[in-house]
Protein backbone atom coordinates (compact mmCIF):
# COMPACT_ATOMS: atom_id res chain seq x y z
CA UNK A 1 0.00 0.00 0.00
CA UNK A 2 1.60 3.32 -1.04
CA UNK A 3 0.97 6.73 0.72
CA UNK A 4 -1.58 8.01 -1.74
CA UNK A 5 -3.67 4.83 -1.14
CA UNK A 6 -3.33 5.41 2.64
CA UNK A 7 -4.60 8.28 3.01
CA UNK A 8 -7.21 7.43 0.92
CA UNK A 9 -8.35 4.84 3.27
CA UNK A 10 -8.17 7.33 5.82
CA UNK A 11 -10.45 9.39 4.83
CA UNK A 12 -12.87 6.59 3.29
CA UNK A 13 -16.51 7.49 4.31
CA UNK A 14 -17.45 4.81 6.24
CA UNK A 15 -21.30 5.78 5.87
CA UNK A 16 -21.74 4.05 2.66
CA UNK A 17 -25.00 3.02 1.16
CA UNK A 18 -24.07 -0.84 1.92
CA UNK A 19 -23.15 -0.05 5.17
CA UNK A 20 -25.86 1.88 6.13
CA UNK A 21 -28.28 -0.92 4.91
CA UNK A 22 -26.79 -3.45 6.63
CA UNK A 23 -26.87 -1.61 9.95
CA UNK A 24 -30.21 -0.36 9.13
CA UNK A 25 -31.13 -4.22 8.39
CA UNK A 26 -29.58 -5.26 11.66
CA UNK A 27 -31.23 -2.76 14.06
CA UNK A 28 -34.51 -3.84 12.77
CA UNK A 29 -33.79 -7.53 13.46
CA UNK A 30 -32.36 -7.06 16.46
CA UNK A 31 -35.47 -5.38 17.57
CA UNK A 32 -37.70 -8.12 16.93
CA UNK A 33 -35.57 -10.68 18.49
CA UNK A 34 -35.78 -9.01 21.40
CA UNK A 35 -39.41 -8.12 20.81
CA UNK A 36 -39.41 -12.07 20.47
CA UNK A 37 -37.61 -12.87 23.22
CA UNK A 38 -39.49 -10.94 25.94
CA UNK A 39 -42.93 -12.08 24.28
CA UNK A 40 -41.78 -15.85 24.52
CA UNK A 41 -40.65 -15.51 28.57
CA UNK A 42 -44.36 -13.92 28.87
CA UNK A 43 -45.84 -16.30 27.15
CA UNK A 44 -43.96 -19.26 29.41
CA UNK A 45 -45.00 -17.00 32.19
CA UNK A 46 -48.28 -17.40 31.20
CA UNK A 47 -48.09 -21.08 31.12
CA UNK A 48 -47.24 -21.72 34.09
CA UNK A 49 -48.82 -19.67 36.52
CA UNK A 50 -46.34 -16.52 36.55
CA UNK A 51 -43.38 -19.63 37.44
CA UNK A 52 -45.37 -20.66 40.81
CA UNK A 53 -45.69 -24.15 39.30
CA UNK A 54 -42.98 -26.60 40.72
CA UNK A 55 -40.42 -26.93 38.23
CA UNK A 56 -41.52 -24.29 36.05
CA UNK A 57 -37.59 -22.62 35.03
CA UNK A 58 -37.44 -25.91 33.66
CA UNK A 59 -39.46 -24.46 30.81
CA UNK A 60 -37.13 -21.50 30.20
CA UNK A 61 -34.13 -23.97 29.95
CA UNK A 62 -36.64 -26.46 27.14
CA UNK A 63 -36.55 -22.67 25.27
CA UNK A 64 -33.05 -22.56 25.80
CA UNK A 65 -32.40 -25.89 24.23
CA UNK A 66 -35.35 -24.72 21.16
CA UNK A 67 -32.65 -21.60 20.95
CA UNK A 68 -29.18 -23.82 20.68
CA UNK A 69 -30.23 -27.38 19.33
CA UNK A 70 -29.55 -26.46 15.45
CA UNK A 71 -26.21 -24.76 16.12
CA UNK A 72 -24.91 -27.75 18.03
CA UNK A 73 -25.85 -29.82 15.50
CA UNK A 74 -25.13 -28.04 12.28
CA UNK A 75 -23.05 -25.04 13.28
CA UNK A 76 -19.59 -25.03 11.68
CA UNK A 77 -20.88 -26.68 8.76
CA UNK A 78 -23.64 -24.12 7.81
CA UNK A 79 -20.76 -21.58 8.64
CA UNK A 80 -18.53 -23.41 5.43
CA UNK A 81 -22.13 -23.09 3.09
CA UNK A 82 -21.93 -19.53 4.01
CA UNK A 83 -18.21 -19.09 2.96
CA UNK A 84 -19.03 -20.20 -0.45
CA UNK A 85 -22.73 -18.26 -0.97
CA UNK A 86 -23.33 -15.20 -1.58
CA UNK A 87 -23.85 -13.25 1.88
CA UNK A 88 -26.31 -10.49 0.73
CA UNK A 89 -29.02 -13.16 -0.69
CA UNK A 90 -27.95 -15.32 2.46
CA UNK A 91 -29.26 -12.52 4.63
CA UNK A 92 -32.15 -11.96 2.72
CA UNK A 93 -33.53 -15.39 2.99
CA UNK A 94 -32.88 -15.83 6.16
CA UNK A 95 -34.66 -13.30 7.27
CA UNK A 96 -38.06 -14.03 5.42
CA UNK A 97 -37.80 -17.46 6.96
CA UNK A 98 -37.89 -16.02 10.12
CA UNK A 99 -40.59 -13.56 9.58
CA UNK A 100 -43.09 -16.80 8.79
CA UNK A 101 -41.36 -19.05 11.72
CA UNK A 102 -42.33 -15.76 14.45
CA UNK A 103 -46.21 -15.13 12.51
CA UNK A 104 -46.41 -18.93 12.79
CA UNK A 105 -46.21 -19.37 16.68
CA UNK A 106 -49.58 -17.01 17.60
CA UNK A 107 -51.68 -19.34 15.97
CA UNK A 108 -50.08 -22.41 17.77
CA UNK A 109 -50.98 -21.61 20.89
CA UNK A 110 -53.34 -23.22 22.51
CA UNK A 111 -54.83 -25.03 19.38
CA UNK A 112 -50.85 -26.96 19.44
CA UNK A 113 -48.98 -28.37 22.59
CA UNK A 114 -46.34 -25.89 23.59
CA UNK A 115 -43.41 -28.12 22.43
CA UNK A 116 -44.81 -27.14 19.15
CA UNK A 117 -44.18 -23.90 19.85
CA UNK A 118 -40.33 -24.54 20.72
CA UNK A 119 -40.32 -26.24 17.61
CA UNK A 120 -41.08 -23.41 15.94
CA UNK A 121 -38.37 -21.32 17.74
CA UNK A 122 -35.60 -23.86 16.49
CA UNK A 123 -36.70 -23.46 12.91
CA UNK A 124 -36.29 -19.73 13.81
CA UNK A 125 -33.22 -20.33 15.19
CA UNK A 126 -32.03 -22.46 12.23
CA UNK A 127 -32.72 -19.54 10.01
CA UNK A 128 -30.15 -17.38 12.36
CA UNK A 129 -27.05 -20.10 12.05
CA UNK A 130 -27.15 -18.42 8.53
CA UNK A 131 -28.07 -15.13 9.43
CA UNK A 132 -25.58 -14.49 11.95
CA UNK A 133 -21.86 -15.60 9.72
CA UNK A 134 -23.08 -13.56 7.00
CA UNK A 135 -23.70 -10.92 8.88
CA UNK A 136 -20.57 -11.21 10.33
CA UNK A 137 -18.40 -11.64 7.35
CA UNK A 138 -20.24 -9.20 4.88
CA UNK A 139 -18.65 -6.48 6.73
CA UNK A 140 -14.99 -6.94 5.02
CA UNK A 141 -16.23 -7.00 2.02
CA UNK A 142 -17.56 -3.67 1.87
CA UNK A 143 -15.62 -1.51 5.03
CA UNK A 144 -11.85 -1.49 4.19
CA UNK A 145 -9.90 -3.16 6.59
CA UNK A 146 -8.16 0.26 8.90
CA UNK A 147 -12.05 1.12 9.35
CA UNK A 148 -13.50 -2.54 10.54
CA UNK A 149 -12.65 -1.55 14.73
CA UNK A 150 -14.68 1.54 14.09
CA UNK A 151 -17.83 -0.39 11.62
CA UNK A 152 -18.25 -2.93 14.01
CA UNK A 153 -18.48 -0.52 16.87
CA UNK A 154 -21.17 0.95 14.90
CA UNK A 155 -22.70 -2.23 13.81
CA UNK A 156 -22.58 -3.16 18.32
CA UNK A 157 -24.43 0.15 19.02
CA UNK A 158 -26.89 0.11 16.79
CA UNK A 159 -27.66 -3.57 18.06
CA UNK A 160 -27.41 -2.04 21.61
CA UNK A 161 -29.81 0.56 20.50
CA UNK A 162 -32.41 -2.18 19.03
CA UNK A 163 -31.65 -4.54 21.99
CA UNK A 164 -32.43 -1.50 24.28
CA UNK A 165 -35.90 -0.27 22.38
CA UNK A 166 -36.73 -4.06 21.90
CA UNK A 167 -36.26 -4.84 25.45
CA UNK A 168 -38.04 -2.01 26.74
CA UNK A 169 -41.33 -2.01 24.06
CA UNK A 170 -41.66 -5.71 24.35
CA UNK A 171 -41.59 -5.72 28.11
CA UNK A 172 -44.59 -2.97 27.44
CA UNK A 173 -46.13 -4.74 25.02
CA UNK A 174 -46.16 -8.39 26.36
CA UNK A 175 -47.29 -7.13 29.96
CA UNK A 176 -50.21 -4.67 28.48
CA UNK A 177 -51.45 -5.91 24.68
CA UNK A 178 -50.11 -9.76 25.48
CA UNK A 179 -47.23 -11.57 23.54
CA UNK A 180 -49.51 -12.53 20.88
CA UNK A 181 -49.20 -9.11 19.46
CA UNK A 182 -45.61 -8.57 20.31
CA UNK A 183 -45.17 -12.13 18.29
CA UNK A 184 -47.12 -9.97 14.96
CA UNK A 185 -44.77 -7.19 15.71
CA UNK A 186 -42.05 -8.64 15.68
CA UNK A 187 -42.58 -10.91 12.27
CA UNK A 188 -43.20 -7.56 10.55
CA UNK A 189 -39.33 -6.13 11.47
CA UNK A 190 -37.95 -9.06 9.63
CA UNK A 191 -39.70 -8.36 6.63
CA UNK A 192 -38.79 -4.48 7.18
CA UNK A 193 -34.70 -5.69 7.61
CA UNK A 194 -35.06 -7.99 4.40
CA UNK A 195 -35.70 -5.00 2.75
CA UNK A 196 -33.16 -2.99 3.98
CA UNK A 197 -30.54 -5.71 3.06
CA UNK A 198 -31.42 -5.56 -0.59
CA UNK A 199 -29.72 -2.26 -0.77
CA UNK A 200 -26.23 -3.64 0.06
CA UNK A 201 -23.75 -4.04 -2.75
CA UNK A 202 -20.84 -5.51 -1.55
CA UNK A 203 -17.33 -4.69 -3.67
CA UNK A 204 -16.84 -6.49 -6.96
CA UNK A 205 -14.05 -9.18 -5.34
CA UNK A 206 -16.07 -9.83 -2.44
CA UNK A 207 -19.64 -10.64 -4.09
CA UNK A 208 -21.10 -14.01 -4.45
CA UNK A 209 -19.23 -16.85 -3.28
CA UNK A 210 -15.52 -16.37 -1.84
CA UNK A 211 -14.95 -19.90 -1.79
CA UNK A 212 -13.88 -21.20 -5.25
CA UNK A 213 -12.53 -24.74 -4.69
CA UNK A 214 -14.76 -27.80 -4.31
CA UNK A 215 -12.97 -28.96 -0.48
CA UNK A 216 -15.34 -30.57 1.84
CA UNK A 217 -16.90 -28.81 4.45
CA UNK A 218 -15.03 -31.14 7.04
CA UNK A 219 -11.90 -29.49 5.54
CA UNK A 220 -13.27 -25.95 5.55
CA UNK A 221 -14.36 -26.54 9.09
CA UNK A 222 -10.73 -28.11 9.96
CA UNK A 223 -8.94 -25.01 8.37
CA UNK A 224 -10.95 -22.40 10.09
CA UNK A 225 -10.09 -24.41 13.58
CA UNK A 226 -6.28 -24.30 12.46
CA UNK A 227 -6.75 -20.12 11.90
CA UNK A 228 -8.17 -20.44 15.56
CA UNK A 229 -5.06 -22.37 16.68
CA UNK A 230 -2.46 -20.49 15.88
CA UNK A 231 -3.87 -16.67 16.86
CA UNK A 232 -4.68 -15.84 20.06
CA UNK A 233 -6.85 -12.57 19.06
CA UNK A 234 -9.08 -15.08 16.87
CA UNK A 235 -9.12 -17.79 19.63
CA UNK A 236 -10.35 -14.93 22.23
CA UNK A 237 -12.42 -13.82 19.95
CA UNK A 238 -14.69 -17.21 19.97
CA UNK A 239 -13.93 -17.90 23.19
CA UNK A 240 -14.96 -14.62 25.18
CA UNK A 241 -18.37 -14.11 23.93
CA UNK A 242 -19.00 -17.29 24.98
CA UNK A 243 -18.11 -16.82 28.52
CA UNK A 244 -19.79 -13.63 28.55
CA UNK A 245 -23.57 -15.72 27.38
CA UNK A 246 -23.23 -18.37 29.85
CA UNK A 247 -23.14 -15.44 32.72
CA UNK A 248 -26.02 -13.47 30.60
CA UNK A 249 -28.16 -16.76 30.47
CA UNK A 250 -27.64 -17.29 34.32
CA UNK A 251 -28.76 -14.08 34.89
CA UNK A 252 -31.39 -14.12 32.80
CA UNK A 253 -32.98 -17.39 33.29
CA UNK A 254 -32.76 -16.64 37.48
CA UNK A 255 -33.30 -13.29 37.11
CA UNK A 256 -36.35 -13.41 35.09
CA UNK A 257 -38.05 -16.22 37.40
CA UNK A 258 -37.65 -13.56 40.23
CA UNK A 259 -38.59 -10.68 38.96
CA UNK A 260 -41.78 -12.33 37.98
CA UNK A 261 -42.50 -13.46 41.22
CA UNK A 262 -41.65 -10.55 42.96
CA UNK A 263 -43.19 -7.70 40.89
CA UNK A 264 -47.02 -7.28 39.29
CA UNK A 265 -45.74 -6.80 35.51
CA UNK A 266 -42.66 -8.41 36.21
CA UNK A 267 -42.13 -8.87 31.94
CA UNK A 268 -41.90 -5.25 31.72
CA UNK A 269 -39.03 -5.28 34.99
CA UNK A 270 -37.25 -8.01 32.77
CA UNK A 271 -37.26 -5.81 29.40
CA UNK A 272 -36.65 -2.90 31.98
CA UNK A 273 -33.29 -4.72 33.48
CA UNK A 274 -32.39 -5.69 30.18
CA UNK A 275 -33.02 -2.73 28.13
CA UNK A 276 -30.46 -1.07 30.70
CA UNK A 277 -27.83 -3.67 30.14
CA UNK A 278 -28.26 -2.65 26.45
CA UNK A 279 -27.78 1.14 27.46
CA UNK A 280 -24.52 0.19 29.05
CA UNK A 281 -23.67 -1.79 26.35
CA UNK A 282 -23.85 1.00 23.73
CA UNK A 283 -21.99 3.12 25.94
CA UNK A 284 -19.03 0.62 25.76
CA UNK A 285 -19.17 0.26 22.19
CA UNK A 286 -18.87 4.29 21.59
CA UNK A 287 -15.74 4.01 23.67
CA UNK A 288 -14.12 1.24 22.05
CA UNK A 289 -14.67 3.02 18.51
CA UNK A 290 -13.45 6.27 19.63
CA UNK A 291 -10.79 5.04 21.68
CA UNK A 292 -9.61 1.22 21.36
CA UNK A 293 -8.89 0.98 17.78
CA UNK A 294 -5.23 1.28 18.28
CA UNK A 295 -5.19 -1.36 21.10
CA UNK A 296 -4.13 -4.96 21.07
CA UNK A 297 -7.56 -7.06 20.75
CA UNK A 298 -6.84 -9.92 22.31
CA UNK A 299 -5.48 -7.80 25.60
CA UNK A 300 -9.12 -5.62 25.62
CA UNK A 301 -11.12 -9.30 25.43
CA UNK A 302 -8.31 -10.58 28.37
CA UNK A 303 -9.50 -7.40 30.80
CA UNK A 304 -12.85 -6.99 30.00
CA UNK A 305 -14.49 -10.45 30.33
CA UNK A 306 -13.93 -10.19 34.17
CA UNK A 307 -15.76 -6.83 34.63
CA UNK A 308 -18.85 -8.40 32.75
CA UNK A 309 -19.32 -10.83 35.36
CA UNK A 310 -18.75 -9.24 38.46
CA UNK A 311 -21.05 -6.69 38.61
CA UNK A 312 -23.79 -9.45 37.52
CA UNK A 313 -23.70 -10.82 41.14
CA UNK A 314 -25.61 -7.57 42.69
CA UNK A 315 -28.53 -9.71 41.31
CA UNK A 316 -27.87 -12.35 43.82
CA UNK A 317 -27.46 -10.01 46.40
CA UNK A 318 -30.29 -7.56 46.73
CA UNK A 319 -33.95 -6.72 45.07
CA UNK A 320 -32.70 -3.32 45.08
CA UNK A 321 -34.15 -2.66 41.27
CA UNK A 322 -31.63 0.63 41.58
CA UNK A 323 -29.52 -1.53 42.30
CA UNK A 324 -29.93 -4.03 39.99
CA UNK A 325 -30.16 -1.35 37.04
CA UNK A 326 -26.29 -0.16 38.18
CA UNK A 327 -25.09 -3.37 38.11
CA UNK A 328 -26.45 -4.85 34.74
CA UNK A 329 -25.60 -1.14 33.02
CA UNK A 330 -21.90 -1.66 34.43
CA UNK A 331 -21.84 -5.23 32.98
CA UNK A 332 -23.62 -4.03 29.89
CA UNK A 333 -20.62 -1.60 29.57
CA UNK A 334 -17.62 -3.90 29.66
CA UNK A 335 -19.39 -6.03 27.34
CA UNK A 336 -19.32 -3.65 25.05
CA UNK A 337 -15.44 -3.48 24.14
CA UNK A 338 -15.31 -7.54 24.39
CA UNK A 339 -17.88 -8.06 21.28
CA UNK A 340 -16.39 -5.37 19.11
CA UNK A 341 -13.05 -6.54 19.18
CA UNK A 342 -14.04 -10.07 19.01
CA UNK A 343 -15.59 -9.34 15.43
CA UNK A 344 -12.94 -7.12 14.62
CA UNK A 345 -10.00 -9.56 15.47
CA UNK A 346 -11.81 -12.18 13.42
CA UNK A 347 -12.45 -9.96 11.00
CA UNK A 348 -8.66 -8.62 10.55
CA UNK A 349 -7.21 -12.11 11.09
CA UNK A 350 -9.08 -14.33 8.78
CA UNK A 351 -9.25 -14.63 5.51
CA UNK A 352 -11.91 -13.81 3.97
CA UNK A 353 -13.08 -16.98 2.34
CA UNK A 354 -13.20 -18.65 6.06
CA UNK A 355 -14.55 -15.71 7.80
CA UNK A 356 -17.75 -17.32 8.16
CA UNK A 357 -17.15 -20.73 8.89
CA UNK A 358 -15.11 -18.98 12.49
CA UNK A 359 -18.19 -16.92 12.86
CA UNK A 360 -20.12 -19.83 12.85
CA UNK A 361 -17.67 -21.84 15.30
CA UNK A 362 -18.24 -18.64 17.60
CA UNK A 363 -22.25 -19.00 17.31
CA UNK A 364 -21.86 -22.63 18.22
CA UNK A 365 -19.72 -22.00 21.27
CA UNK A 366 -21.60 -19.25 22.21
CA UNK A 367 -25.38 -21.41 22.18
CA UNK A 368 -23.63 -24.41 23.60
CA UNK A 369 -22.69 -22.08 26.78
CA UNK A 370 -26.60 -20.80 26.51
CA UNK A 371 -27.78 -24.14 26.63
CA UNK A 372 -25.33 -25.69 29.45
CA UNK A 373 -26.28 -22.32 31.31
CA UNK A 374 -29.82 -22.71 31.11
CA UNK A 375 -30.00 -26.38 32.34
CA UNK A 376 -27.75 -25.83 34.99
CA UNK A 377 -29.93 -22.75 36.19
CA UNK A 378 -32.95 -24.63 36.07
CA UNK A 379 -32.05 -27.52 37.71
CA UNK A 380 -29.76 -25.53 40.53
CA UNK A 381 -32.38 -23.58 42.73
CA UNK A 382 -33.93 -26.90 43.70
CA UNK A 383 -30.50 -27.94 45.53
CA UNK A 384 -29.30 -24.72 46.78
CA UNK A 385 -31.90 -22.04 46.35
CA UNK A 386 -32.08 -19.12 43.67
CA UNK A 387 -29.36 -16.26 44.81
CA UNK A 388 -27.19 -18.94 45.92
CA UNK A 389 -27.05 -20.83 42.30
CA UNK A 390 -26.94 -17.43 40.91
CA UNK A 391 -23.83 -16.12 42.23
CA UNK A 392 -22.23 -19.74 42.36
CA UNK A 393 -22.61 -19.80 38.94
CA UNK A 394 -21.37 -16.78 37.96
CA UNK A 395 -18.14 -17.61 40.00
CA UNK A 396 -17.87 -20.68 38.38
CA UNK A 397 -17.70 -18.63 34.66
CA UNK A 398 -15.70 -16.29 35.99
CA UNK A 399 -12.98 -19.37 36.76
CA UNK A 400 -13.43 -20.57 34.18
CA UNK A 401 -12.27 -17.39 32.14
CA UNK A 402 -8.84 -16.86 34.27
CA UNK A 403 -7.08 -20.11 32.73
CA UNK A 404 -8.58 -19.46 29.29
CA UNK A 405 -8.26 -16.14 29.16
CA UNK A 406 -5.05 -15.22 30.55
CA UNK A 407 -2.87 -18.08 29.01
CA UNK A 408 -4.28 -17.62 25.31
CA UNK A 409 -0.72 -16.14 23.10
CA UNK A 410 -0.30 -16.96 19.70
CA UNK A 411 1.24 -19.80 18.53
CA UNK A 412 3.45 -17.91 16.22
CA UNK A 413 3.95 -14.33 17.69
CA UNK A 414 4.35 -11.50 15.37
CA UNK A 415 4.37 -7.75 15.92
CA UNK A 416 1.22 -5.98 15.24
CA UNK A 417 0.47 -2.74 14.72
CA UNK A 418 -3.45 -1.39 14.59
CA UNK A 419 -4.75 1.89 13.42
CA UNK A 420 -6.89 3.37 10.41
CA UNK A 421 -5.54 3.76 6.88
CA UNK A 422 -1.91 2.83 8.26
CA UNK A 423 -0.08 0.85 5.99
CA UNK A 424 1.59 -1.24 8.70
CA UNK A 425 -1.62 -1.96 10.54
CA UNK A 426 -1.93 -5.50 8.32
CA UNK A 427 -1.26 -8.36 11.36
CA UNK A 428 0.53 -10.25 8.96
CA UNK A 429 3.20 -7.75 8.33
CA UNK A 430 4.08 -4.90 6.21
CA UNK A 431 5.42 -7.41 3.38
CA UNK A 432 1.96 -8.80 3.01
CA UNK A 433 -1.34 -7.37 1.86
CA UNK A 434 -5.40 -7.93 1.88
CA UNK A 435 -7.03 -9.99 -0.62
CA UNK A 436 -11.08 -9.70 -0.14
CA UNK A 437 -11.18 -12.78 -2.04
CA UNK A 438 -7.47 -15.07 -0.87
CA UNK A 439 -7.00 -12.83 2.54
CA UNK A 440 -3.22 -12.01 3.31
CA UNK A 441 -0.98 -12.69 0.29
CA UNK A 442 2.62 -11.59 -0.44
CA UNK A 443 3.43 -8.88 -2.34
Amino acid sequence: MNLSNARASTHYKLFTVSYLALLTGQIVSILGDRLNNIALVELIAEETGRFSQAGSTLEMSKLFLAFTLPSLILGPVVGAYVDRANRRRTLIVTDLIRGLAVLAIPFMRPALPLWTVYGMVAVLYFANLFFLPARCAIVSEIVPRGRLMKANSGLTIGATVASIAGFFAGGIIAAKAGWRVAMFVDSGTYFVSAAALGFIRPAAAGHGPTETSRSPYAATVKEALRIMRRSAAVRLGVMSPAILVLAGTTVFVLGAAMLERGYADGTMYVGFIAGIAGLGMAAGSVVTGARFHGTNRAGIMRTWVPAVIVPLALMAVTRNLWLLGLGVAMAGFAAGPVFVSSETAIQEETPARRQATVFAVRDMLMKTSALTAAWLAGLAPALVGERWALGGLLAVWLMIWLPLGYLSFDKHPEVRQYGDGDPQDNPAGPDTQHDPRRGMRKR
